[in-house]
Parts: C-alpha cells; sequence; structure tokens
C-alpha cells in the first residue's frame, strides 16, 4: 500500500506542518475537485489556488495545527486521517480526506471530511460543515479496476438486498469493523454479531442505504453513500481495505450529530 497515491496524500499530510497549501497545486489535474465541508467544491486551478491562498491565510490565523496524519493508499485511491488541533486549549477535530489519482499521478478529487459532533464543540455558534456536497462529484465508478474495487461492489451488491449477514462471508478471518456509533468489531465472529444485529436493528427503524460512488484498486477502495431514515438522510463514506480478495477493514463515517438529530438519539 505504498502506491503513487498514498505517497501523494502523506505528501498533502507534510505541507499541513508548514502550511504552504499552495504548493499542492502542481498535483492536481487541470479538472480537478476538491471538496471542503465548509467552502464547498473547487473546481479547476483558477478556483484551487483562490482556496488554498486563502487556507494559507486562514488556518494560522484560526490557530491551528494539525497531528496524527495517517495515510493509507494504492495506485489510484489513498485516504487520510488526520486531527485538527485548535487554539490554546489544544481542542481536537478528527477528520479524514479521500483522494482519487488519475493514471498520470495527478490528483483528479479530493473531498475533506470533519467530525460534526466534535467541531460542533469547538465552534457551537459557528458554521456547520456539510458533507453532502461532495457525494457523487468524484465519478469513481467510471474507471476503477482492481481486486479491492471489486469486493467492495460485491459488498454492495449485498447491502442492498438488507441482508448484513451475508457481508460476514467478505470479510477475513482478521478483520476490522468500526462505527462512530457502535464501536470497533475486531475479527469475523465478532463482526457476524455486528452484522446479525444491523440485519435485525436496521429494518426495524426504516433505515437503507444507498450507494452513491465507489473508487479503489487492489488493495484499498473508498465508498460514499447516504444512510436513509424515515424523515431524512445523512451522507457518509468508507475506507476499505482488501487482502488476498477479502476485506481486512471496513471504517465507517458519517455526520454523527445530523444522525443523532434524525434517530432523536
Amino acid at each position: 500500500m505504498n502506491g503513487p497515491a498514498a505517497q501523494i496524500a502523506a505528501r498533502f499530510g507534510a505541507v499541513e506542518d508548514a502550511q504552504n497549501y499552495t504548493s499542492l497545486l502542481e498535483l492536481f489535474a487541470d479538472d480537478a475537485v476538491y471538496f471542503d465541508p465548509f467552502m464547498g467544491a473547487q473546481r479547476g486551478h483558477d478556483q484551487l489556488r483562490a482556496f488554498m491562498s486563502h487556507m494559507e491565510e486562514l488556518v494560522p490565523a484560526a490557530g491551528a495545527t494539525f497531528a496524527d496524519w495517517r495515510t493509507v493508499g494504492d495506485r489510484n485511491v489513498a485516504w487520510a486521517t488526520w486531527i485538527m488541533v485548535v487554539g490554546p486549549d489544544r481542542l481536537e477535530v478528527p477528520g479524514q480526506s479521500l483522494y482519487r489519482i488519475g493514471d498520470d499521478d495527478k490528483v483528479q478529487f479530493v473531498a475533506d471530511y470533519v467530525d460534526s459532533a466534535a467541531y460542533a464543540r469547538l465552534r457551537p455558534d459557528g458554521p456547520t460543515p456539510d458533507l453532502s456536497g461532495a457525494a457523487g462529484i468524484s465519478a469513481g465508478m467510471a474507471g476503477s479496476e482492481g481486486a479491492a474495487v471489486d469486493v467492495i461492489r460485491r459488498f454492495w451488491e449485498i447491502q442492498d438486498t438488507a441482508d448484513y449477514t451475508r457481508l460476514t462471508d467478505l470479510f477475513a478471518p482478521d478483520a476490522v469493523f468500526t462505527d462512530q456509533v457502535y464501536g470497533r468489531f475486531e475479527g469475523r465472529d465478532t463482526i457476524a454479531a455486528y452484522m446479525a444485529r444491523m440485519a435485525s436493528e436496521m429494518p426495524e427503524r426504516g433505515i437503507t442505504f444507498e450507494l452513491v460512488d465507489v473508487a479503489g484498486d487492489d488493495t484499498v477502495a473508498w465508498s460514499q453513500w447516504w444512510c436513509v431514515f424515515p424523515n431524512g438522510r445523512i451522507p457518509g463514506w468508507t475506507l476499505h481495505t482488501v487482502r488476498d480478495g477479502m476485506i481486512t477493514l471496513d471504517a465507517d463515517y458519517f455526520d454523527v450529530a445530523a444522525a443523532r438529530r434524525l434517530s432523536g438519539r
């Protein structure tokens, strides 16, 4: 998991230390899209240059730094987790970034997300991050090939049937599944018990899932989706890693604050 996409994601992390964001412009394709949860989609070099210049002023002025940058990637897709640390009290807001890299090793798509619940604690009267705008703009389905994306497409074919117990067979014996509400599940047997719970709980609550986009290659894939409640829907995304045709990691992320509002929990 150290292909071009992983290396480019690591370069984004290195830039966070110096906060010279305009130096990233050379990495982008001419028609690239960068989605920011506060400023929306920036398309093409002119908008990207203005956005990166703004970030070079905004981030230091806010007293924000980034820590614990971790990346997973392959040829064409990558994923990063990080923590935004803000102010003298060093309040932490976890975040993630999705990357799609073209065959010319240029960035085609980036989407940043922040933990909406953590951000609300940091800025209770501030702007609310909108995670829905990234859905579908990466066009990942159009050009992804490889063992990982094949497995994840199969995952979503089964997911669409709402028979979650059938998903268990796609996981490696030592797989890990993480959910921001239900927690972390290690090993296929533990994941099987979680899937059995979902098979009964999701229909009871009237919750379904709709795939928006998937991108991947041989060892890494990510998917973007909607979680549909009876009274609304929230965007979500998942990192998947695959080994020998089986899922080794499935990490779900979604707008937790919006989910709590819709579920009444």
